[in-house]
Formats: C-alpha cells, sequence, structure tokens
C-alpha cells in the first residue's frame, strides 16, 4: 500500500503543479498579420522566475509583454498571483500552435490557433488613417433566425479616448450586442493597426431584404506634431476622424408554407 500512497501523492502534486501555472489566449481563430494576447498565470508563490519563453520564437513574434502582480484573499486565505501577459502575431498562417511553456518545474498545455491566410488586394491603395468595415456570417437567413454583425475599426494612428459610435437599431429586427468590444493588433501593408472589434445579434422580424444600416465611427486623432502642447482643461489637439460602415443587406426568408401550422417556429439558419 505504501507504494501506491506515494505514487498517488506524487499524481496529486503533479496536478497542483499544472494547476498553478497555465496559460489562456483572447481568441484561437484570428486572420493572418492580426495579434493574440497570451496570458501566463503562477499562483504558486515559491515561485520567483521568469517564464521560458524561447518555445515561442519558430512561430510567433512576441510584440510586447507586461508583468502584472496581484495579491487577493479567497476568505482569509491570501492569495498571490503573477500573469506575464504577451502580445503575439503568429509568423504564418493554417494551424499554429502556442507551445508547453516552462517556469521552473511547471509547464502550461499547448494551444492551437486558427489562422486564416490574408487576403491581398494588391491594388497598392493607401489606406485611411482611420477606417471601418463591416460582414454578415452569412447572406439570407430565415424569419426570427440569427445574423452576426462584425464590425471592425481599424486606425494606424494614436486615439484620445473620446471616441464614440452610433448605436445599431434596426426597426424591424431585434439587436442584441454579444459580449464586450475586442482589441487587437493587424498589419495591412506593413503597418501596424489597431483594430476594434465589435459583433451584434440580429433577430429580423419580418421576410423581404433587410437593410442593415452603416454605423458611424468618431474620434480625435493625437496630433503627434504639437505633443508639447499641456492642454489640461482646453480643447485636444487634434483632427476629429468620422467614418461610417456600408449598409449591409440581408435576404430574410419566410417560413416555409409546409411548416406544422402546431408546431412552434424555431427557425434554422
Amino acid at each position: 500500500m505504501k507504494p501506491l500512497l506515494f505514487l498517488f501523492l506524487l499524481l496529486l502534486a503533479g496536478q497542483a503543479s499544472a494547476e498553478a501555472f497555465f496559460a489562456s489566449v483572447d481568441r484561437t481563430r484570428l486572420s493572418e498579420g492580426e495579434t493574440v494576447v497570451l496570458t501566463l498565470e503562477s499562483t504558486d508563490p515559491t515561485r520567483f522566475g521568469r517564464p521560458d519563453l524561447s518555445p515561442l520564437e519558430q512561430d510567433f513574434e512576441i510584440l510586447g509583454s507586461r508583468q502584472v502582480n496581484r495579491l487577493s484573499s479567497i476568505g482569509d486565505t491570501p492569495r498571490a498571483s503573477t500573469r506575464w501577459i504577451l502580445t503575439l502575431q503568429p509568423r504564418r498562417s493554417g494551424e499554429v500552435t502556442i507551445p508547453a511553456i516552462r517556469l521552473e518545474d511547471a509547464e502550461t498545455l499547448p494551444i492551437t490557433l486558427n489562422v486564416e491566410a490574408a487576403v491581398n488586394a494588391g491594388n497598392g491603395e493607401q489606406l485611411a488613417p482611420v477606417f471601418i468595415d463591416a460582414s454578415l456570417d452569412q447572406e439570407s437567413v430565415y424569419v426570427q433566425a440569427q445574423a452576426v454583425l462584425t464590425l471592425r475599426i481599424y486606425h494606424s494612428v494614436s486615439m484620445y479616448d473620446d471616441s464614440s459610435l452610433t448605436p445599431l437599431r434596426i426597426a424591424d429586427a431585434r439587436v442584441e450586442q454579444l459580449g464586450e468590444p475586442r482589441t487587437y493588433e493587424k498589419s495591412i501593408g506593413g503597418v501596424l493597426h489597431g483594430v476594434i472589434e465589435l459583433q451584434y445579434a440580429i433577430y429580423p422580424q419580418r421576410s423581404g431584404q433587410l437593410v442593415i444600416p452603416g454605423q458611424t465611427f468618431s474620434a480625435t486623432l493625437v496630433d503627434r506634431s504639437r505633443s508639447n502642447d499641456f492642454l489640461p482643461f482646453g480643447p485636444r489637439a487634434g483632427k476629429v476622424s468620422r467614418v461610417k460602415s456600408p449598409d449591409i443587406p440581408l435576404q430574410v426568408k419566410p417560413k416555409p408554407a409546409d411548416y406544422p401550422a402546431d408546431a412552434p417556429w424555431l427557425p434554422a439558419r
């Protein structure tokens, strides 16, 4: 019994060690040129080292990193944790794996990302410092079924925190925002852009063509040429930029004529 007990205790120690150091990402699907945020967290206060990030170098470029130390409590028990937050850019498309990362005797589990190949327009057009893009996950749905609108705001310049976005209102549809806005970075034509991404669930309430109206985003761009000006209470130096997303048509199909009249309508896509 003693050897079995010893083996059992070893297994428990190994499980506790794994749980005390783990990795997570803000998303697992992205396009080529975009970034992903990897968070490494250690909850073992006896570890004072830093994670070995060298396994990342083969498939990722580390664009930024920061360390956050936290002290919290669970009941009367204090709990210390350390987070390393990394901004990674995959070096290729396809399935790319974030390998296991070691911190002394602990190791995280690998995480697989799906990196979609970038579509190159090839027209050499210079992009505006701020622009907006919108897309639907499908061109047609049944009445009362869900369509997902994705709105992305790109900016290659710094912006003040006075940005605003007009709300999405559609007379013949119910609209719900899906989660909080996400932010990340994407390289376009060799220029790094910040991206603000929002998603909405749209439930059309009548059949026919539904037009998803464009939304207007406005923000004051930081004027670097006047970076030495100090205006704590006056207007901020910079140009106000306003961009609008395109209107998008959505074809809404009616409930099929042969659908049972006594059955609740459960629309498929």
